[in-house]
């Protein structure tokens, strides 16, 4: 009997250890080897033995510890600490309640110690397990919009709920000291309302905030494409009148040649078709290609972007092959990828002298696989491109460089898309690679 029992001990130690470091995993989107796990239990065994009821305190400081190693670049502190906390608290205090709940409704004659021991080793852990990954799934696409946005992870609401559960982990442990049943069915009561509304309150404040940032991606989107279609109609009207002037111009060259009046000839070449390539191959034409890509929002930034360079006085170069009709990533997350390569090369262009950006659109159908190229001048003849997309980290002076760091955030969310950098001979080119 004191075998099994031992054995119950053990399975329920293990199954609530797996499911603290699970939870956090989860909800970090972090990817640890198997020594942090173990590691993670002799930090609980040597902390409950040696530390009591502190040693909860010990595990969330180690997950913030190894939640800060591999995040401290794309995710906030507040964050981190919230993941820590939340997963040895919720974990500990249902493991409390659903005691408590057997308690209350199991028949009597099932409290003998061998019952006992397999209810709260067993069947508590297990109940946890489903409770948290209901929850988990519930609040995975708050974590996410929080995860892409750095400034909700720097927020008040994320430091308010950091409180809120250091408030409950605290009230927990003291009732180990109190041992009083009053005190324990309260702070049990506190913790269930604190995380009632700390799910409502998480999911309304990014979803009200993924509400604003869609109502303005529409308004921009609405913008670009207005100032899309005006150029466009700039660009019929431009054609339309050189084609005009274009056949009066052959009239009047026919007649001279006609009369083999040389003078005439050349001035008429001189004064009009000398010109005539630079109306023809004016920037704005490049606008006209946008009309392959079958995605509103990616032509409306491009052509925002382009029109932007076009008025700096850079020179424009655009190529897409064939249809350009999907991205294999969130629409909306291409396009903050898309702004931010386009603002980078339009900032590093218009520094130089031969200003130029080159955009290309490519397709490999067999492959499945999408490359958006982006090309652009620089003053440098050399980047060490090793460490720009580290958060901070950037040759255009002080508190610059965010950019890319958003953007490898945004990559790390999915595993079938990449970027690759270049940079020789004054050209700094980056390709956006995504496969589906």
């Amino acid at each position: 009997m004191y075998i099994l029992v031992m054995i119950n001990v053990m399975f329920g130690f293990l199954f609530l250890s797996g499911i603290k470091y699970i939870i956090f995993c989860a909800m970090s989107k972090a990817k640890y080897s198997l020594r942090y796990f173990v590691l993670f239990l002799v930090v609980i065994l040597v902390t409950t033995h040696s530390l009591s009821i502190l040693g909860h305190t010990v595990q969330v400081l180690y997950l913030i510890l190894l939640g800060v190693l591999p995040n401290r670049q794309t995710q906030s502190f507040h964050l981190i600490c919230f993941y820590g906390l939340y997963a040895i608290l919720t974990v500990s205090a249902l493991g409390t309640i659903l005691q408590s709940f057997g308690e209350l409704f199991l028949p009597s004659h099932f409290f003998v110690d061998d019952v006992v021991t397999l209810y709260d080793s067993i069947a508590t852990p297990i109940l946890i397990g489903i409770i948290q990954f209901g929850v988990i799934k519930l609040i995975a696409p708050n974590l996410e919009i929080i995860r892409k946005n750095q400034h909700l992870q720097k927020s008040n609401r994320l430091k308010f709920i950091n409180s809120l559960l250091s408030t409950s982990l605290i009230l927990y442990l003291l009732t180990y000291q109190f041992n009083n049943a009053s005190y324990k069915n309260a702070v049990n009561m506190f913790f269930v309302v604190s995380l009632i509304s700390l799910l409502v309150y998480l999911k309304n404040t990014t979803q009200n905030y993924f509400n604003f940032q869609l109502a303005q991606q529409k308004q921009q989107q609405l913008d670009h494409l207005t100032t899309y279609t005006t150029q466009i109609e700039d660009l019929y009207k431009s054609i339309n009148g050189f084609r005009h002037d274009y056949a009066n111009l052959i009239v009047s060259l026919e007649t001279s040649i006609q009369a083999g009046d040389i003078n005439q000839i050349r001035s008429i070449y001189e004064d009009v078709l000398k010109n005539s390539s630079s109306v023809l191959n004016h920037g704005n034409h490049t606008l006209g290609s946008l009309t392959k890509i079958d995605i509103p929002a990616i032509k409306s930034i491009l052509s925002n972007k382009i029109i932007l360079a076009l008025e700096k006085g850079i020179h424009i170069e655009f190529e897409i092959e064939q249809k350009w009709s999907t991205c294999h990533v969130d629409v909306f997350d291409y396009i903050r990828m898309l702004g931010i390569l386009l603002d980078n090369a339009i900032e590093a262009s218009e520094a130089c002298s031969i200003a130029f950006i080159n955009i290309a659109f490519i397709t490999d159908n067999v492959k499945q696989e999408h490359r958006l190229i982006i090309e652009n001048s620089t003053n440098q003849e050399f980047i060490n491109i090793s460490h720009i997309f580290q958060d901070g980290v950037t040759s255009k002076g002080a508190n610059r460089g965010i950019g890319l760091s958003n953007m490898q955030h945004i990559l790390s969310n999915y595993e079938q898309a990449h970027i690759e950098t270049e940079c020789s001979n004054y050209r700094f080119r980056q390709t956006l690679i995504t496969q589906g």
